[in-house]
């Protein structure tokens, strides 16, 4: 009864925090560790996710672990679904903008109980493509939420600004900021993301500028619940150029047994949503 109900809290937890995202043309996914690129591999290191602390599975003094939740017991995944088997906890994304400011989606941080019973880890990833777990943390990696410095989200027709900027409750020491865009991105510029959708480990997707609107660009990446408050980046030049935010469908039942990735064609779907970043580096100034 205790693990039944464990996976429908995460789950409830998943649905109230991230909008839903989805797959566009071939699903570029890949784990951190499994990326050639040195670069994207640096940019991870600063990027955070947010853990409840009700799956918090034991912790000592020197590091900590989480409940073995996976992909298919969790959201009722086909077993064929691409990380089926791997854990997934966390519930959004944040990143690194100060030593002690951690950037991520307004919808993930509403309220301070929000920010008082979730924690922020980083180096949630697995080490090798067999894993299905993180394993044990470090708890210098870990961090708790001190306050909502300032947080914005707005669902109007002119402005859907979704971002919020959290005090951390100690600076980070052993990983940098993340460098903020000074302008927008252009129509057709290439994009990563580092994340965790649907609460898995650590992965980066890539894609392309779609559309651009007053609050918020749309863009072609493979992103998913719990990918919300992702880093967006520029290809070129390595800086953020937003928060991921909000997208098409995650999944969709098949034949009313268990759940595939909904994926339509590189330049189908509504696309997913990323809020500027400059509202954002103009607060940090």
């Amino acid at each position: 009864m205790k693990k039944i109900f464990l996976f429908t809290a995460l789950t409830l937890t998943s649905t109230t925090f991230a909008s839903d995202k989805a797959i566009y043309g071939i699903d570029s996914r890949i784990d951190v560790n499994e990326s050639k690129n040195a670069v994207h591999k640096r940019m991870a290191n600063s990027v955070a996710v947010m853990i409840p602390e009700f799956v918090i599975w034991d912790t000592d003094k020197d590091k900590t672990s989480f409940m073995d939740l996976n992909l298919k017991d969790t959201m009722k995944v086909c077993d064929a679904e691409p990380f089926a088997h791997q854990q997934t906890v966390a519930t959004c994304t944040g990143f690194l903008v100060a030593p002690n400011l951690l950037v991520t989606a307004g919808h993930c941080v509403k309220s301070e109980a929000d920010c008082s019973h979730n924690k922020w880890v980083f180096d949630y990833k697995v080490k090798k493509k067999s894993d299905t777990t993180v394993g044990s943390i470090p708890n210098s990696s870990i961090y708790s939420c001190k306050k909502i410095v300032e947080s914005k989200l707005s669902s109007s027709l002119f402005s859907k600004k979704d971002w919020a900027i959290i005090e951390l409750d100690r600076p980070v020491k052993d990983r940098a900021p993340l460098k903020l865009s000074k302008k927008a991105p252009s129509r057709g510029d290439n994009l990563y993301v580092i994340g965790a959708p649907s609460g898995l480990p650590l992965k980066i997707a890539t894609g392309v500028v779609r559309s651009k609107k007053l609050s918020h660009f749309s863009a072609n990446l493979d992103t998913f619940a719990g990918n919300s408050g992702s880093p967006v980046f520029n290809s070129k030049t390595n800086q953020v150029e937003g928060i991921l935010v909000r997208g098409d469908n995650d999944y969709t039942e098949i034949f009313g047994r268990c759940l595939v990735s909904t994926t339509y064609k590189e330049n189908g779907g509504r696309g997913e949503d990323v809020s500027y970043i400059k509202d954002v580096r103009a607060l940090l100034k």
